[in-house]
């Protein structure tokens, strides 16, 4: 969501603020959002050919209410390329790898102690 990674701590702007604001309403939190800090860690940049990693902090308004650490996974080439890795689903089939079958995997080994 940023325009360019920094393995530097970037404080995002009022727009992007706003839509991450929106993810979090769309997941039941309505907590005031004071800051969201974002930043490519060093380790991760040039892994990826289609999509971008980046930590996002979302620091709330409330002291008491601890901050979100969220991984976010964005397009990073131009606007034709975009057009290539949406149409073959790349994020689709990796948000299905961790969101579905990651998870039934653990719960699969956990039936093996070791």
């Amino acid at each position: 969501m940023s325009s360019s990674p920094s393995s530097q701590p970037q404080i995002a702007s009022d727009s992007v603020k706003e839509k991450y604001v929106e993810i979090l309403k769309a997941s039941g939190i309505f907590d005031q959002v004071e800051r969201v800090t974002m930043f490519e860690p060093a380790e991760l940049h040039g892994e990826h050919l289609a999509t971008a990693s980046e930590y996002v902090c979302v620091e709330f308004k409330d002291p008491s209410k601890s901050p979100k650490n969220l991984f976010v996974k964005k397009f990073s080439t131009g606007e034709v390329f975009e057009k290539i890795v949406r149409e073959i689903r790349i994020m689709e089939k990796e948000a299905t790898f961790f969101l579905d079958f990651l998870p039934q995997a653990r719960e699969f080994c956990k039936r093996f102690p070791g």
